[in-house]
């Protein structure tokens, strides 16, 4: 999900909000909505966008559908009517539709719907004349409108998290997602760790450059290349024809396993969360079985299996990042959908979902699903 950066805010883009907004503006819900998808196609392509930026993307879209219609200032996030105060223990805020329907993404709940819910409880709110609630108020309007519009499950959903995200002690929560180069495990877990307010995210990537910086090439040659390279340092076994690829990442695996249980055992230490992404998350390397007392774990392994879809990745990779040029990866194309099939199989194995990430919002909408569904689990 983009974030639009206006000034000291950061706003989720939420299609139901800019369909309201042009509905508003006497969009019929049908203009609305087209236009409001095509946005959010664009924003697709981004975690953050700017103020501007995301004013031009809107403009550009209305033009492209319905030319020089007129739309307002397109400034859809902005606070319309009589400002209402939310009150909790660090102060007062602003009530925003924006941050309320985003709280409802746990609950399976799509876009449109959250913030419907948000909208008719700031006008519930006005209605009574209220300039200040609790946020104790909002936990509570949000259990009884999401039980009467979504359902039970819904509802339960929400109060799991919040139960949860409130617990005394504080409980942690790990969260490990595995896949192979160019499927989108950090921006998915960037954007999980958005949602789910975690402060610690790892890469296996940065734990594997800190060892690399720790042993030398010469002792660990396999740990200084790429998990889709590692066969070219990994010792040829004399009269044998076997496709070195996965023994190589395996052994790479291995070592860098040692890191990633270093870090989750510094998390639980301190009473965190984190969300951890990388290749080397193997489930029969990882044994995470110790630890299981003292966290909830989420395991899931992202894909991609349109092999076109792929190479349109590593392109656009190349583009951003000047240091990962897309022929490093597509030259390595072969070895990368074999590391990807193997990553799959172990999953499957071990029972771990195994989510297609071709569309951002729905693998957020799955892996949150999967993650709020699992704490419930682990509640009764």
């Amino acid at each position: 999900m983009a974030v639009i950066i206006d000034g000291d805010q950061r706003i989720p883009f939420l299609r139901g909000m800019l369909t309201h907004y042009l509905i508003e503006n006497d969009f019929t819900f049908e203009e609305a909505y087209e236009v409001a998808d095509r946005v959010r196609s664009t924003l697709q392509k981004e975690d953050e966008v700017g103020r501007e930026d995301a004013l031009q993307i809107i403009r550009d879209s209305v033009q492209d559908l319905f030319e020089d219609r007129a739309y307002g200032d397109g400034v859809f996030w902005a606070a319309g009517g009589k400002e209402i105060l939310v009150e909790d223990s660090q102060g007062c805020r602003p009530f925003s539709r924006a941050r309320v329907s985003n709280s409802f993404t746990l609950t399976g709940i799509d876009d449109e719907q959250a913030y419907e819910i948000a909208e008719e409880m700031l006008k519930t709110f006005r209605r009574e004349g209220r300039e200040i609630v609790t946020r104790e108020e909002v936990r509570e309007a949000s259990m009884q409108l999401l039980k009467s519009k979504s359902g039970k499950t819904a509802s339960d959903r929400y109060a799991c998290w919040h139960e949860f995200r409130n617990s005394d002690p504080p409980k942690s929560i790990v969260i490990l997602l595995g896949g192979t180069s160019g499927v989108g495990k950090t921006s998915v877990a960037v954007a999980l760790a958005n949602l789910l307010k975690i402060s610690r995210v790892a890469s296996t990537d940065e734990i594997r450059q800190v060892m690399r910086l720790m042993i030398s090439q010469d002792l660990m040659p396999t740990l200084h290349k790429s998990s889709y390279s590692a066969f070219e340092s990994y010792p040829e076994i004399s009269g044998s024809d076997l496709d070195p690829l996965i023994p190589a990442f395996r052994e790479q695996a291995n070592r860098v396993c040692v890191g990633v249980r270093a870090t989750i055992e510094r998390a639980l230490e301190e009473s965190t969360s984190v969300v951890i992404d990388g290749v080397h998350l193997l489930p029969d390397l990882l044994d995470l079985e110790p630890y299981y007392k003292d966290a909830t774990f989420v395991f899931a392994n992202l894909y991609i299996s349109d092999a076109k879809i792929y190479r349109d990745r590593f392109k656009m990779r190349g583009k951003q990042a000047a240091a990962r040029p897309e022929h490093r990866y597509l030259r390595y194309m072969k070895q990368i959908q074999k590391l990807q099939r193997h990553i799959l199989d172990l999953g499957e194995s071990a029972k771990l979902p195994a989510v297609e990430n071709t569309d951002f919002d729905e693998t957020i909408q799955t892996l949150s699903l999967h993650i709020i569904d699992r704490i419930r689990k682990t509640q009764k």
